[in-house]
């Protein structure tokens, strides 16, 4: 039998500002953010150069290594803070440094580091990653060549089960305006407020099964 959900206006408000109880959207980018933030910190002190440029992306890059992070800590309990996030500036420096002498150096200090085993298996499972997300943002019509560098996008990853709440209780166009105005607002993300209602409003459309 068929179950509808009725929720008041308020309900509503509370789930695009508390992200369905797992914490507003806004925190989600922020702690994204502030984990590259201290990957780099903790990876400019080993390598010996400053890669806080690389915080332009913050928010995106948070996005598709969070998930890198966990995995990495889960699977070598015996790797320092350190460890990991020297393996993950390899996997941020191999998608968003386009410098082939900057890249190097980075993969030597990892070999010197005896973590090349590591970094090339974390580097594959992150191809498998971005495979996964390329393929999800091409079902939802935006194709490729919109898509300046389809990285810029994953910011959205960690955003997605708090969407799927909100498309499952009746999310409207009123509603991912006031989410994207917020998202804007909040000045780390690298994609404008048009690219991101599209991407927004298609992620739930999709969830609604539209």
């Amino acid at each position: 039998m068929a179950i509808t959900i009725i929720i008041t206006e308020s309900q509503k408000r509370r789930l695009i500002n508390e992200g369905g109880g797992g914490g507003n959207f806004s925190e989600v980018i922020k702690r994204n953010y502030d984990l590259v933030k201290d990957i780099i910190s903790k990876s400019s002190s080993q390598i010996g150069l400053n890669l806080e440029f690389l915080l332009t992306w913050g928010a995106s890059i948070g996005g598709f290594v969070g998930p890198l992070n966990d995995f990495i800590a889960n699977q070598n309990p015996e790797f320092s803070d350190l460890d990991i996030s020297l393996i993950l500036t390899g996997i941020i420096a191999s998608y968003y440094i386009d410098n082939k002498s900057l890249v190097n150096k980075i993969t030597t200090i990892i070999k010197e580091k005896g973590l090349t085993e590591s970094f090339k298996k974390y580097l594959r499972k992150s191809r498998e990653l971005k495979k996964v997300f390329v393929e999800f943002i091409g079902s939802l019509g935006i194709t490729l060549h919109k898509v300046t560098n389809i990285l810029s996008y994953t910011f959205i990853l960690p955003l997605l089960p708090m969407l799927y709440d909100m498309a499952k209780t009746g999310a409207d166009s009123k509603d991912i305006k006031e989410l994207v105005t917020r998202l804007t607002g909040f000045g780390v993300l690298t994609v404008s407020g048009i690219v991101l209602k599209e991407l927004i409003t298609k992620v739930v459309r999709r969830f609604k099964g539209k």
